[in-house]
């Protein structure tokens, strides 16, 4: 199964415009890539738009009755949960997936974890996040503390 980072917004900042603000965020300040996190609607509906449109798409869970809707994916795969973000530490992640999770980790740092319901939220501090991924920045010969710094 593996060591996963999961990151559970708070109720009150589960909407779009939040999410979206944060992505922008994560992004602009902390590193990120530009696609986005925490799984808000309109990345969650534009998958399921695929997987209902796409000829690749409709080869997914071909078992499952078509229109599949985005709330059908949020509910039956954790890593597509709204309002969550969810990244498999011990998964050995290539560089770019790494930054994500950092970026998140630095984001958290930040804020103190206010946006975030802690008790349903796990392995996203700062000790675990490193224990797991600095080793690959260290064999791209980035300096860890460089990686760090916001």
């Amino acid at each position: 199964m593996g060591r996963y980072m999961t990151v559970v917004l708070k109720k009150e900042y589960q909407d779009d415009e939040f999410i979206k603000e944060l992505n922008r965020q994560l992004t602009d300040e902390f590193g990120a890539d530009d696609c986005p996190k925490f799984n808000p609607w309109y990345a969650l509906q534009k998958d399921a738009d695929y997987m209902n449109n796409d000829p690749d798409g409709l080869k997914e869970v071909p078992d499952w009755k078509r229109p599949i809707t985005a709330t059908k994916l949020s509910k039956n795969f954790f890593w597509l949960t709204h309002g969550e973000f969810s990244f498999k530490l011990s998964g050995c992640p290539t560089l770019e997936e790494a930054r994500e999770a950092i970026a998140v980790c630095k984001w958290l740092i930040e804020t103190n974890n206010y946006f975030i319901e802690a008790e349903k939220s796990d392995n996203y501090d700062k000790e675990t996040v490193a224990e797991y991924l600095n080793y690959i920045f260290e064999e791209a010969g980035h300096t860890i503390d460089k990686i760090w710094e916001k």
